[in-house]
């Protein structure tokens, strides 16, 4: 495991009507509950599989079962997230690991195609001398950031949960004259249409094998 470099996972508690909203109003809570939880299990794994040092950070906190599960199966480190907001959040945790790593890299837990080439890249354009990496998703947010430094204004005024996020970070970034760079977008799953996108994507279809009795008929 190479010192110096960390992965993070942010994560929600997949608890029904508490998680993905938008998937939610088409296929109803406890199956948009259950298609989170998959992606989750698939994220932790994905970081798992790499040499690098990996925790998760969970929200509201590390007390539910499957964060737990998480932990004693993958043998994952887990911290609460803490902060007021998601800016504030991630701005602590990065912050936090950079104190004894050199390159700290954050996901989401929601994007299939974060695989571990993926991160590997973002690590390699860190070591070319970037601050800052992006990986945009397709509905103009970003599904990784990766950080050699941090300021808490990278995460001033973006509008969360809008296809504003990653314009509003890439202007606060320029803001601090500092070097940044994108990795390829990717797309992540928040709506009925991108679940169906991965749902028939040949690729990463058998991800979702185990949600039984779902339809896609709404």
């Amino acid at each position: 495991m190479p010192p110096g470099k960390a992965v993070l996972c942010f994560c929600k508690y997949p608890e029904p009507g508490k998680t993905k909203s938008r998937l939610a109003s088409s296929l109803g809570e406890e199956l948009a509950a259950m298609i989170s939880k998959v992606l989750l299990e698939h994220t932790v794994q994905v970081i798992c599989a790499s040499r690098f040092k990996r925790a998760l950070y969970c929200y509201p906190d590390i007390q539910h079962d499957f964060f737990k599960y998480c932990c004693s199966r993958y043998h994952i480190s887990l911290y609460n997230q803490e902060g007021h907001d998601l800016g504030t959040r991630m701005y602590n945790s990065i912050h936090f690991h950079l104190s004894d790593n050199r390159y700290v890299v954050l996901v989401g837990s929601d994007c299939p195609e974060l695989e571990p080439a993926y991160i590997d890249k973002a690590f390699c354009l860190l070591e070319e001398g970037n601050d800052i990496v992006l990986g945009p998703t397709r509905d103009g947010g970003y599904a990784l950031i990766g950080a050699k430094n941090i300021n808490r204004s990278i995460f001033d005024n973006i509008a969360w949960g809008t296809c504003e996020v990653l314009h509003q970070t890439q202007r606060n970034i320029r803001s601090l004259h500092w070097k940044s760079a994108c990795l390829p977008q990717v797309c992540d799953i928040d709506t009925l249409s991108d679940y169906r996108y991965f749902l028939e994507h040949e690729r990463y279809k058998h991800l979702f094998s185990s949600i039984s009795n779902f339809t896609l008929a709404k």
